[in-house]
């Protein structure tokens, strides 16, 4: 059975995004775009988990690696940084190893 990316170690974590990696190339090597991006996901996820949610401030503007758009941080939950898209009312959850912070 296979462990969730929370009861992973360090270590774990780190072996397992490079299995990811792999994945995600033999996916590109047979054109399955679903798959990519299912994998790409969970590589976010699982790189979320090696870095510290204190880091993230609420209220923060920070930029979503695939979107120029500011996005607002509103809370963090777990490895999910909620908030909205300048210009949106949806709320949104991105993994926080997609945000980083806005350059001034």
């Amino acid at each position: 059975m296979e462990k969730r990316l929370s009861d992973l170690s360090k270590y774990e974590l780190e072996q397992e995004i490079q299995a990811l990696h792999e994945r995600k190339r033999k996916a590109e090597q047979m054109g399955m775009v679903s798959e990519i991006e299912v994998v790409l996901r969970r590589i976010a996820i699982a790189e979320s988990y090696l870095i510290d949610p204190s880091s993230f401030r609420p209220g923060e503007t920070y930029v979503v690696n695939y979107n120029d758009r500011p996005f607002r941080l509103k809370f963090v939950n777990g490895v999910m940084g909620w908030g909205t898209f300048e210009g949106e009312m949806t709320e949104r959850a991105i993994p926080l190893s997609e945000l980083s912070e806005v350059k001034r």
